[in-house]
């Protein structure tokens, strides 16, 4: 199996949001992201679908004017993320609750849909101009001890919210990084019927 690029005809059909989020590691240190922003990102997060409409996604966020609170979220970071996470504006603590809050049987879905409602906040930030990273390396037991969260609820990602910062030598290192970038060809993962069969045919797009 090959991984290309896709169809570059088809990608100039998708939503110009989707195109245009892609992860930095390096924001604008200097400028906050407004209440009123971070609202709509969280409003457009809780319109996400779930499965039984059990919303299990809960978010702890930190702001880089608070910066006792900003460095808590530092703290639980891998060593690796540390340097360019404390340059974002705000981080997230993303939290699943493993358990229905229904019948509270075990919530197999609940990492999907909060995955789903991540996605619906990438994209609204993506509308403002604010940049999304989401990281999985993160001490996860640190974390649940130190913002105590509650029984059978877990942390799963912590995201860096920002801009991005404006000076010429990093849209070099960006035009580089977004070079780079790669995606697998739809005949990898999309099956027709059974498995390993492709449900579309490689073009010469996706040899690439």
């Amino acid at each position: 199996m090959h991984i290309g690029t896709t169809n570059t005809a088809l990608t100039n059909d998708i939503l110009p949001l989707i195109k245009k989020r892609w992860s930095p590691r390096e924001f604008d240190s200097l400028k906050e992201i407004s209440q009123e922003n971070l609202q709509l990102l969280f409003e457009a997060a809780r319109w996400a679908p779930s499965s039984n409409n059990e919303q299990p996604w809960n978010f702890i966020v930190v702001t880089k004017n608070e910066p006792e609170q900003f460095n808590k979220m530092i703290g639980v970071l891998l060593e690796g993320n540390k340097q360019w996470a404390s340059k974002a504006s705000a981080l997230v603590l993303t939290v699943a609750s493993l358990r229905s809050a229904k019948n509270n049987t075990e919530n197999f879905h609940a990492l999907y849909d909060l995955g789903a409602c991540v996605a619906n906040l990438s994209l609204q930030a993506i509308e403002l101009d604010i940049f999304t990273h989401q990281m999985g390396g993160f001490y996860h037991d640190k974390a649940k001890k130190v913002f105590q969260l509650k029984e059978n609820y877990t942390p799963v990602s912590v995201i860096a919210l920002g801009y991005l910062p404006e000076n010429e030598s990093f849209v070099t290192r960006k035009e580089e990084v977004l070079a780079k970038r790669k995606r697998k060809s739809l005949n990898e993962f999309v099956f027709k019927n059974n498995w390993g069969n492709p449900f579309f045919e490689v073009n010469d797009f996706q040899k690439n």
